[in-house]
């Protein structure tokens, strides 16, 4: 796995923060030297996201502006152009940029519709369980 290049959706960090397991995600990166890329649509969706009410009963801002600071250093940030439009949901082009734009070789995700659509466009994708049974 170690030449793999991975894309980890916007839910999949989101997850990791919520269930208070980021040191989890942080020591699998490291430890088996993954490549994950980012972009900054992907650090906005995932601020815009945590900084929902729903979720201010988890977090604060001090947590999301950490969780920014560990994503970017994990991270090698891609500037994409958006360019895609072959998604269902638009607002999920952006995976599919990044991927092409960074040459990746997985997406991450834990959107079901997503998952089914890029795998159908020839996108090597998998789900957070596949992720961490693959490490």
């Amino acid at each position: 796995m170690q030449n793999e290049v991975f894309i980890l959706d916007s839910n999949i960090w989101i997850n990791y923060v919520i269930t208070k397991r980021l040191d989890k995600l942080v020591t699998r990166i490291y430890h088996h030297q993954l490549t994950v890329l980012t972009s900054h649509h992907l650090i906005t969706e995932i601020q815009e996201v945590l900084t929902r009410s729903k979720f201010k009963k988890y977090l604060k801002l001090s947590d999301i502006k950490e969780l920014i600071a560990i994503h970017l250093k994990l991270c090698r940030l891609v500037d994409t152009d958006e360019t895609t439009d072959q998604l269902t949901d638009p607002k999920d082009n952006f995976l599919l940029n990044l991927y092409n734009t960074g040459k990746a070789t997985v997406i991450v995700s834990g959107d079901k519709e997503f998952l089914h659509e890029a795998s159908e466009l020839n996108y090597r994708v998998m789900t957070l369980k596949e992720f961490e049974l693959s490490h």
